[in-house]
């Protein structure tokens, strides 16, 4: 999950880290014995975390434009709703 998580904040796109890093931790979840159906919530919900909280991120530019707010404001205010869910999800 914080795999996925580094790799949608580090290119800004969500299925670019579900189609590359996401596709080797299904395998290796599948290796360890993992649900796949927990593996598969880990690998999109790092994924879109990550995605929300990158500046690179089509869908949040697109979000602080729509709204005229400075993009790093934006993407600050989005961490009060995004943090608690990672770390919820983190812990299930």
């Amino acid at each position: 999950m914080v795999l996925c998580a580094i790799v949608g904040l580090a290119t800004g796109s969500s299925w670019t880290a579900s189609g590359t890093v996401g596709v080797a931790l299904m395998g290796v979840g599948q290796g360890l014995g993992i649900n796949p159906a927990i593996s598969a919530g880990m690998v999109i919900s790092g994924a879109y975390m990550g995605d929300k909280w990158s500046p690179l991120s089509d869908s949040t530019n697109v979000a602080a434009a729509t709204a005229e707010t400075p993009l790093y404001e934006h993407v600050r205010s989005m961490m009060t709703t995004t943090l608690p869910s990672f770390i919820i999800a983190m812990i299930l």
